[in-house]
């Protein structure tokens, strides 16, 4: 793990580009909605059943980082949670992602959005574990 001297957060690769703010999850929380605020914090108290994780809030998301970032909270609408999660191949047979795009031949983020607590489906908290797998870096112990 490297650690930029300048903002402290971590990466997995060493000089690792990234926006170097002070950003905060206060921050990313100023003036959204008491319903989009509870809908963060359910998501991520359901992301810490998994285990344990560093969030990195930056000025556009707050990405949570366990040895990788294995997903992301991108945005709080008025009404809805935007996020995603990261994987080593492409789960194109569900439809709890809308969206999925192809970083690179490992790397594929699939993009999700939560109304309500009750969109967090058992069949999406199966795919948030997985992310989560994949932020621990177990895929490459194999």
């Amino acid at each position: 793990m490297w650690t930029c001297q300048k903002c402290k957060q971590k990466f997995v690769n060493t000089n690792q580009w990234h926006s170097c703010g002070q950003n905060t999850v206060a921050n990313f929380l100023q003036k959204k909605t008491d319903k989009t605020i509870e809908l963060y914090e359910y998501l991520i108290t359901e992301f810490r059943k998994f285990g344990d994780f560093e969030l990195h809030p930056a000025k556009t998301r707050i990405a949570l980082n366990k040895k990788m970032r294995f997903a992301s909270i991108n945005k709080l609408g008025k009404d809805y949670l935007d996020a995603h999660l990261v994987f080593t191949e492409r789960y194109d047979e569900t439809l709890c992602f809308h969206k999925i795009d192809t970083v690179t031949n490992s790397a594929h983020v699939h993009h999700f959005r939560l109304y309500s607590k009750e969109d967090l489906t058992d069949e999406l908290k199966k795919y948030m574990k997985m992310a989560y797998e994949i932020g621990t870096r177990k895929h490459l112990e194999k």
